[in-house]
């Protein structure tokens, strides 16, 4: 699915429960990979996500399986300006953890907030695990 239609579907479902959106809300670059991550670990893979705007105080992550269905949970973490998320860190997010030979196709998207909680960033990246070799 092109990028653009994906962040539109992203944002517009996010809208469904959200009362705050800022109109110059940007699409943030999301960048992550398993590498070194076990097979039903517990928390975030390491991430990086870039075009954050100087004015996040929050980023919520969530993690969710498309192949099987299944929400791995939202974390909403104080930015600390880095952009960087260290592999295992945040366990209120599970791990992927799909059946022997059935990978799942795994969505992580993050929300850049404001300190008044309004969204000012959005984006994701999906990707399998486990990924083919």
């Amino acid at each position: 699915m092109n990028k653009w239609i994906s962040l539109i579907i992203i944002t517009f479902c996010f809208l469904l429960v959200s009362c705050q959106r800022h109109p110059d809300a940007v699409a943030l670059t999301v960048e992550f990979t398993w590498d070194g991550y076990e097979h039903c670990g517990m928390g975030l893979p390491r991430m990086h996500i870039k075009a954050v705007p100087e004015n996040t105080e929050f980023l919520e992550v969530s993690m969710y399986d498309h192949e099987h269905g299944f929400d791995h949970g939202k974390v909403k973490i104080a930015y600390a300006g880095s952009g960087t998320i260290t592999k295992g860190s945040h366990t209120e997010i599970t791990g992927p953890c799909p059946p022997p030979n059935n990978p799942g196709r795994y969505k992580i998207t993050v929300i850049a907030l404001d300190a008044s909680d309004a969204v000012i960033g959005i984006g994701s990246q999906e990707r399998s695990f486990p990924e083919k070799k």
